[in-house]
């Protein structure tokens, strides 16, 4: 659910070869959270979603799933906020103002019954839990800002081809000769003749490095390859578009969001090899998703999406 970057600064708490001695969130700080969340799934999905088996995890049903999932989240959100404390992270006048405001919109919008299966959470605890998920999301943010570095579009360029596919040299070879010919139709021949029946490709430069590639990306727009062998095949290739501006912007798009999540992970996981937080109140074994059948809140993330704006 986050992202985040190089905790360069960062110091750390002293390392004791265990679990952090850290101040957990409150029952009704937890369940707020977690009800929302509830609700926003049972109001789309209804209440049988929990009772739906699960394979390949610890948990056999999605219930017992998502409450641990739960607080694996609301542990994570725990740890940013204290690399936020160590990196000097802290929520401006401004920020809290807007904190305060949709803490009260959330707030006024609860029922009795909402207010009730969230452990009767008070206004302060919405603040609070308000206030700990703008610090982790601005710390994520923090973290991933080294990995924002421009990436020029010739090192991911989208080219799209025809390309005709055989086992045989002298079958590619006579090929070549026939889709030079003035007037000859590449894609006719290519159907009657290559062993892939997927004529038309997009390559991407990151994708690979290798003969086949090399020569794709050194044609101009409507120039045809000689026969290039790759892994025992022959192929040869005609340049349809030499650069898609459009899949070349959706594929920076990508790449960046990755080298974004890359840094991330490598920072908190660096950070959390070293500090291990987790929660240990008994009030997570005793959480039963059935629960409140009437309550219905589910935004408390829409509107922290829908109003703050992380700088």
């Amino acid at each position: 659910m986050l992202l985040a970057c190089s905790l360069v600064s960062c110091k750390g708490v002293e390392i004791t070869g265990r679990t952090e001695a850290i101040d957990e969130y409150s029952e009704a700080q937890c369940r707020l959270v977690l009800f929302s969340e509830r609700n926003r799934y049972q109001n789309a999905l209804g209440s049988s979603i929990w009772e739906l088996p699960l394979e390949g995890e610890q948990e056999t049903s999605y219930g017992p799933y998502f409450i641990s999932r739960m607080k694996e989240f609301l542990e994570d959100i725990k740890t940013l906020n204290l690399i936020a404390k160590e990196t000097g992270i802290v929520a401006s006048a401004a920020d809290m103002d807007a904190i305060r405001r949709i803490s009260g919109e959330f707030y006024d919008g609860l029922t009795e019954e909402d207010k009730k299966v969230m452990g009767n959470c008070s206004l302060e605890d919405v603040i609070a839990m308000y206030n700990e998920y703008f610090l982790a999301c601005k710390t994520a943010q923090y973290i991933v800002s080294e990995a924002d570095e421009e990436i020029a579009d010739a090192d991911v360029k989208v080219i799209r081809i025809q390309e005709i596919i055989v086992s045989d040299k002298e079958t590619a070879e006579d090929l070549v000769k026939k889709v030079n010919v003035k007037g000859a139709n590449f894609a006719y021949y290519a159907r009657q003749n290559s062993e892939d029946p997927e004529i038309e490709k997009t390559l991407s430069r990151v994708d690979e490095h290798n003969a086949r590639f090399n020569t794709a990306f050194a044609l101009e727009q409507g120039e045809i390859s000689g026969v290039v062998e790759q892994d025992g095949k022959y192929h040869i290739i005609k340049c349809i578009n030499s650069y898609d501006e459009e899949a070349t912007a959706e594929n920076k798009v990508l790449i960046q969001n990755a080298q974004k999540t890359e840094a991330f992970f490598k920072a908190f996981n660096g950070y959390t090899d070293k500090h291990i937080i987790r929660f240990r109140s008994d009030f997570w074994k005793d959480i039963d998703l059935t629960a409140g059948s009437e309550s219905k809140a589910d935004n408390f993330f829409s509107i922290f999406d829908e109003n703050i704006i992380l700088d």
